[in-house]
């Protein structure tokens, strides 16, 4: 049976703490869904809310029209509010938190084959809304690029997902989908917008950026971050990357030295 090996990077931005990292992701325990989302830097709460999205997604992911998705957003927003200590803010902080708190969204849920004579794929499912991206390779070709396709189109203003339900509604113009079939092998990235918009600024320019994520490793990702913010390639931002690559499970699979199976 198909299943994807995945392994996670999470790093804040250049000169901040580890507990000022407002990106969020989440994966089930068979690798079937995986999440992430990107808190609004100047917002309330922004990670709190990016939490609260992609483990709603995990539990549930919405159906991929806007009046579902506005029904399945009372779940993560109803976490948030549960979240905060609202008898406990100074008048100001309460005042930022109605004005609403803002993230972006990037779900993703495969269709795992369950039968022998299925094996050979498996299909899969984004929705998407904003600038967080995913990417799929095969044979050392991107063959996928969602939701942004182009480096030019990263922006300073993505759309949003929103505590305040007015906001919501505006963005959902934006909302994405996009499905796909994945074979033996193939190897999905999924990343937040800042390193999203170097990968595929790299593609554009003939390069294959997934074979120097693909040398990273716990002790190497903060420092190879750190070296394409200093060059310039990459935009100071929270980062998180998520690698995984489909291979036969675990009693069929080949070695794949250190990499975490899931599933």
């Amino acid at each position: 049976m198909l299943r994807l090996q995945i392994h996670t990077f999470a790093l804040p931005k250049q000169g901040y703490q580890p507990d000022e990292y407002e990106d969020a992701w989440a994966h089930d325990a068979t690798a079937t869904r995986l999440a992430l989302a990107d808190g609004a830097s100047d917002s309330f709460e922004s990670r709190l809310w990016a939490s609260a999205l992609v483990q709603a997604f995990i539990d549930t992911p919405p159906a991929p029209q806007p009046e579902a998705l506005l029904a399945w957003l009372e779940a993560p927003l109803h976490v948030w509010r549960q979240g905060i200590r609202w008898q406990h803010l100074p008048w100001y902080a309460e005042e930022k938190a109605r004005r609403g708190v803002f993230a972006t969204l990037l779900g993703l849920t495969f269709a795992w084959p369950e039968t022998p004579a299925a094996e050979a794929e498996a299909s899969w499912q984004a929705v998407a809304l904003g600038d967080a991206c995913l990417f799929q390779i095969r044979h050392e070709t991107v063959i996928a690029r969602f939701p942004v396709t182009q480096a030019a189109d990263f922006g300073t203003t993505p759309a949003l997902l929103s505590t305040r339900r007015d906001y919501t509604e505006r963005s959902l113009a934006a909302l994405a989908t996009c499905t796909g079939i994945c074979l033996d092998n193939d190897l999905f990235v999924l990343a937040t917008d800042a390193l999203a918009a170097w990968f595929l600024a790299q593609i554009e320019a003939g390069a294959q950026p997934w074979k120097y994520l693909l040398t990273l490793t716990d002790a190497t990702f903060a420092d190879g971050m750190a070296a394409l913010r200093q060059d310039g390639a990459m935009r100071n931002d929270d980062v998180t990357l998520v690698l995984g690559r489909v291979q036969k499970s675990r009693a069929q699979a080949r070695p794949t030295g250190d990499e975490e199976h899931v599933g």
